[in-house]
């Protein structure tokens, strides 16, 4: 499924998309910088730059405005649906031994893990 969903979105992502897609790594998005930066400074312009640490940035994700964004590109109703049913109802607990706090719905982020009965736990 990610396969198909990646080759049927790749028109609509930028060029400088790198991360999460087939055949583009990070040592792709530092050649390609590099390569800007270099072309710029040739030419005689200026270069600057602003790093922003994104490590958890999936953490936040809203899922109504990923469903959004899937529709808007797009993805057939179907596919929405199913990753709508996916998303859907997710709780998230802590567990200190054997003991786990009440479940707290959760709107963001991306589950982690396979089978999610595993890790979730219903909050219904």
């Amino acid at each position: 499924m990610a396969d198909w969903l990646c080759d049927f979105l790749a028109p609509t992502l930028d060029p400088n998309q790198f991360g999460g897609l087939k055949q583009r790594s990070t040592a792709h998005a530092l050649v390609s910088i590099l390569h800007s930066w270099c072309s710029t400074l040739d030419q005689g312009g200026s270069v600057r730059a602003l790093f922003v640490d994104f490590t958890k940035a999936f953490d936040r994700v809203d899922h109504n405005i990923l469903l959004t964004k899937l529709k808007d590109r797009g993805v057939p109703h179907c596919l929405v649906k199913w990753f709508h049913s996916y998303l859907s109802f997710r709780c998230q607990t802590v567990r200190v031994d054997n003991q786990y706090s009440d479940g707290v719905s959760i709107t963001a982020g991306m589950p982690q893990g396979s089978p999610p009965q595993v890790y979730f736990h219903s909050c219904y």
